[in-house]
């Protein structure tokens, strides 16, 4: 994920309630334990996903702590006016580096403060655990990417991990999606020159024209440049586009186009990733909401029965209309996974464990049993779950239809929401 689900700025009045992140006490009577997350909680995306750190460590906490230990959770916000920014993380992981409680993170959200903040925490042994990273590059060396991971790394035992999947993915997923299920056999491709966009259009691009697939043309932009989009969907129109697909970020104005399709008259579906699955997105259609088609990295956790309770458990304690979001139980899950590991090096140290025992223990996780499915992890932080869900915007939706949405609803036009359809295994045969 490089952009948050839902991800609108959050109110005055939350942003003192949360900025600056709170902790939690109670739980074990040994001493105590500090974890943090570095996500963008000044965002509705942001903070839901800080929420499913906070309530696994309140049912920690709550069963007496890890191995006597009581766990203090404090949440870091890595934006800057609105937006999240590499900066920022790279400024909260020294925060945190420099208390030596903290034992890990969950965080960041999004792939570029990842690329940031790696080259930080690694030479500190410093586990850091992402509920939404999806950038290949950060794991993976391969062709196209700008960076390498070992380079991130310096030499130092990997520190970072993983719960979602990687664009490499949600591309082709989109993809076999809109060649094979709606039928469209020509795409106009639109970017909006960021790592994320460059990377995940081009992964659809590659699995759009194996199967078949005509690319009418791929244009880009830069946000700065650029508000009217009109003469670029024209240009995918008169080429025969019968959809778009976008590669990039509703922060970077990647949704208005979707308008002005209306505004020319040109009714086809709109596709992205998961930085477009979000509120405001939706908000920038303006009017033109239905059928746009969203990818996220990872399986909805409304569909996955291991997580029902999970997530009736989470909502009787915390009620706000927007606490829960499309990444609130990975990171639920990431909580408790860090630690477990915790647990474990706590058993071996006899007690108070080092960072890099912590560390080496995360890196033996295997078979771990979260609410979303169970997790084992490759030497180079990723997850052996391959999910890729599929979302369509609906409008008109009815109150009990959007509560069992994914929640991720405009803010303008309320009864538009996302709505899961489908998803795809990776990890599974063909």
């Amino acid at each position: 994920m490089v952009r948050a689900r839902g991800l609108i700025v959050l109110t005055t009045a939350a942003l003192v309630a949360f900025a600056c992140g709170g902790t939690t006490g109670g739980g074990g009577s040994k001493g105590t334990i500090k974890i943090g997350s570095d996500l963008p909680v000044c965002t509705i995306g942001g903070q839901a996903t800080a929420n499913g750190v906070q309530f696994a460590v309140n049912q920690k906490n709550a069963a007496g702590g890890v191995e006597g230990y009581t766990i203090a959770y404090q949440s870091f916000d890595d934006c800057r006016q609105g937006a999240y920014n590499a900066d920022a993380g790279v400024d909260n992981v020294r925060k945190m580096l420099d208390d030596k409680a903290f034992l890990g993170m969950i965080g960041p959200y999004n792939s570029a403060v990842a690329k940031a903040e790696i080259p930080i925490a690694a030479p500190q042994h410093f586990t850091m655990i992402s509920p939404a990273n999806t950038n290949p590059c950060l794991t993976k060396d391969i062709a196209g990417c700008s960076y390498h991971p070992q380079d991130l790394r310096a030499g130092n035992q990997n520190n970072y991990w993983r719960v979602v999947t990687t664009d490499d993915y949600q591309g082709p997923a989109m993809a076999t999606y809109a060649y094979k299920t709606l039928g469209i056999k020509n795409v106009g491709i639109l970017d909006d020159s960021t790592v994320f966009g460059v990377g995940i259009a081009g992964s659809f691009e590659a699995q759009f024209k194996s199967l078949g697939g005509t690319v009418a043309k791929h244009s880009e932009y830069k946000k700065e440049q650029t508000s009217d989009f009109k003469s670029i969907l024209l240009g995918f129109k008169n080429a025969g586009a019968l959809g778009v697909y976008v590669g990039g970020t509703d922060d970077q104005n990647i949704c208005i186009p979707r308008k002005q399709m209306k505004d020319i008259g040109w009714a086809v579906p709109f596709m992205g990733g998961d930085g477009i699955e979000t509120s405001d997105c939706i908000d920038q259609a303006s009017g033109n909401e239905p059928n746009i088609y969203a990818t996220s990295a990872g399986a909805d956790a409304t569909q996955v029965d291991g997580a029902k309770q999970a997530i009736a458990d989470f909502r009787k304690a915390f009620t706000g209309p927007n606490d829960f979001g499309g990444y609130t139980m990975q990171a639920y899950d990431a909580a408790n996974a860090l630690m477990a590991a915790i647990g474990r090096a706590v058993k071996n140290a006899n007690g108070m464990p080092s960072r890099e025992q912590v560390r080496a223990e995360f890196a033996k996780t295997t078979g771990f049993k979260g609410v979303i499915g169970t997790y084992d992890f490759d030497q180079n932080g990723d997850t052996s779950l391959k999910i890729v869900s599929i979302y369509i915007v609906n409008g008109g939706l009815s109150d009990q239809a959007i509560k069992d949405s994914t929640g991720v609803c405009g803010s303008k036009t309320k009864n538009a929401c996302f709505v899961w359809k489908t998803q795809f295994d990776f990890a599974k045969p063909a």
